[in-house]
C-alpha cells in the first residue's frame, strides 16, 4: 500500500483537536461522573436519569483519555477524531434537529452544548485526515479477508 503523506498543517490540526478534546472532555466528564447534580446546574441542565447521564459522563472521559494517546501518535489514533465528528453530526441532525422542528429545543440549557459541539465538529472537520483514513481502509480491506 503506498504511504499518505499528512501535510504539517493537518498533523497540528489533530494535535489540537487532541488537546481541545482532552481539556472540554475529561473535565466535563469527571465532573458528570462525580458531581452529577452540580454539573447539571451549573450548565443549566433539566434533571436526568443518573445512569444515562453516567454515560455520557464515562464517554466524554474515554474520548478525553483515548485523545491523550492520539498526542502521541496523532494518525494513529485519528478514528478517535473521526467518531468524534460522527456522534455529534448525528446528535445534532438527528436530537436538536427533531428538538428543534418540535418546537422543544430551550436554548437556556442547551446553548453551552450547542456552541461546545458546534467548535469539536468544526474542529474534527478539519483535523480528521479524511484522505488517510479512507484510502488506507478501502486499500487494504479494512484488514478483513475473507474465510474459506
Amino acid at each position: 500500500m503506498e504511504e499518505t503523506s499528512i501535510s504539517e498543517f493537518k498533523m497540528k490540526g489533530m494535535r489540537f483537536q487532541y488537546w481541545f478534546t482532552v481539556f472540554a472532555a475529561i473535565p466535563l466528564g469527571v465532573a458528570i461522573i462525580l458531581f452529577p447534580e452540580f454539573t447539571r446546574n451549573l450548565f443549566n441542565w433539566k434533571e436526568q436519569d443518573r445512569l444515562i447521564f453516567g454515560i455520557s459522563g464515562s464517554v466524554y472521559l474515554a474520548f478525553g483519555t483515548l485523545s491523550l494517546l492520539g498526542l502521541k501518535d496523532p494518525v494513529k489514533w485519528s478514528p478517535i477524531l473521526l467518531l468524534q465528528f460522527v456522534y455529534k453530526v448525528t446528535w445534532f441532525m438527528a436530537v436538536v434537529g427533531l428538538m428543534a422542528k418540535r418546537g422543544e429545543l430551550e436554548l437556556s440549557s442547551a446553548s453551552y452544548l450547542i456552541i461546545g459541539y458546534a467548535a469539536m465538529v468544526a474542529g474534527d472537520l478539519w483535523a480528521v485526515p479524511w484522505g488517510y483514513l479512507l484510502k488506507s481502509r478501502a486499500e487494504s480491506g479494512a484488514g478483513l479477508k475473507a474465510s474459506r
